[in-house]
């Protein structure tokens, strides 16, 4: 009896301790609550756990739920959705622009898919957003939705600056989107600033030109010029490049013909710029040498890639002194690359009997995904793009070169967080 009496016990208690751990969990719909008012990665984790905890985001965001998820430390990799590529061809004498896209989702990436409804030149890419140059001026559109806002008319800058500019091969331009997907607020449903700049450097004149569009007015705003007195130098080595944006800052490379340095622009809060100098042993000549700003994470401080033809590397810069570290540190090898491509049944070009030089051109950086776009030549023959992943510092994805006729831009095109999430049950 005393058997049976321990036997019968041991149900009952495990029945006990079952009921007191449902009844301290936390329903689904308190989680939500909770996830959307974390960060990016936190809510993509949160929503892997399983199918019910994905339908409940997704059905909270359907319904009108709106996320406010703070900045996070993490990129987001599955963010970037693909690769915008300009080209043209000659049909006859007219030229004939096209947008094609690269897409990540997709598992076939040998063919490209025509991107219809807006024609232009891609200049800036913000938060699932695109700035491009139309024959009417600026338009910024929403390639998943195909809405689009036409800018107007962009005010010019004065004679003295524009006599010394070639008009759009140096004036640059920068998108800067919002977080929140406030609907109805402007034709492309968030709030957004476009800044159109220009570097003046001569001799005696070292200005930033800027004026900057903001989509809550629907006007460009008065024209503004700030002397950049850290600035030396009288002549660019290169255009300023496309700019890196980290929240509501600007930051462009600036190669002079004495220093290299870093400009940052505060868009929103004040309008000023500042600068810091690069350290006197970055590597800036050479036809082997290209550089590209980007972070190590999202929303961290500025870091400067550069290559020289056999490995990235990464200048990185002091966040609380705001000085350049003297000395870089690897990012990835050439060989590294090749061998990811051997493994994805890629084929290198074979050596030849003259020395085997390579060429690693970085293209562009993708602020919310982290991914770099790398474009690798052996022997001035095209081996083909790869995404970086700069949180792990490892290839993820290739494709080869198709031989597009004229490509003259690219651009990456990362999604709003806002529009991925009813696409989880997909991607997760």
């Amino acid at each position: 009896m005393a058997g049976d009496g321990g036997g019968g016990a041991r149900p009952r208690t495990q029945a006990a301790r079952g009921r007191r751990q449902t009844a301290a969990s936390v329903p689904l719909d308190v989680l939500v609550e909770i996830a959307v008012r974390t960060d990016p990665a936190t809510l993509v984790r949160c929503a892997a756990t399983c199918v019910d905890m994905r339908r409940r985001v997704k059905d909270y965001t359907g319904l009108g739920g709106r996320l406010h998820l703070r900045h996070s430390d993490r990129f987001v990799l599955p963010l970037l959705r693909g690769h915008l590529i300009h080209t043209f061809k000659y049909e006859g004498m007219r030229r004939k622009d096209q947008l094609s896209l690269v897409d990540t989702t997709a598992a076939d990436t040998t063919t490209l898919r025509r991107v219809t409804g807006v024609h232009g030149f891609p200049l800036a890419s913000s938060n699932g957003l695109v700035l491009t140059r139309v024959a009417r001026g600026l338009c910024v559109w929403d390639p998943a939705t195909s809405r689009k806002q036409t800018l107007p008319s962009a005010p010019t800058f004065p004679v003295d600056v524009v006599a010394t500019q070639q008009h759009d091969d140096t004036t640059n331009y920068v998108l800067l989107v919002g977080d929140d997907d406030d609907e109805g607020a402007t034709v492309v449903g968030r709030q957004f600033h476009v800044v159109m700049a220009y570097l003046e450097l001569s001799q005696h004149c070292r200005n930033v030109h800027f004026q900057i569009f903001s989509s809550e007015h629907g006007t460009w705003g008065r024209y503004n010029k700030i002397r950049v007195h850290k600035l030396q130098g009288s002549k660019l080595q290169r255009p300023l490049a496309r700019a890196l944006v980290v929240g509501d800052d600007a930051h462009w490379l600036c190669l002079t013909d004495k220093g290299d340095y870093v400009l940052k622009l505060q868009v929103r809060l004040v309008e000023q710029v500042m600068v810091t100098m690069l350290p006197e042993n970055f590597p800036r000549g050479g036809c082997w040498y290209h550089q590209l700003l980007a972070t190590s994470s999202a929303g961290g401080c500025p870091i400067v890639l550069v290559t020289d033809g056999n490995k990235i590397s990464a200048w990185a810069q002091s966040k609380q002194t705001g000085k350049w570290q003297r000395r870089p540190r690897v990012v990835i090898e050439i060989e590294t690359i090749l061998q990811f491509l051997d493994e994805a049944g890629g084929s290198r070009p074979p050596p030849s009997l003259w020395e085997v030089k390579h060429e690693i051109k970085l293209l562009w950086f993708a602020e919310r995904s982290g991914t770099v776009l790398i474009k690798v030549l052996i022997n001035m023959s095209t081996v083909g793009y790869f995404w970086l992943n700069l949180q792990s510092m490892k290839i993820v994805r290739w494709f080869s070169d198709r031989g597009e006729e004229y490509p003259t831009g690219n651009m990456p095109y990362e999604m709003n967080l806002e529009a991925w999430v009813p696409t989880f049950s997909s991607t997760l």
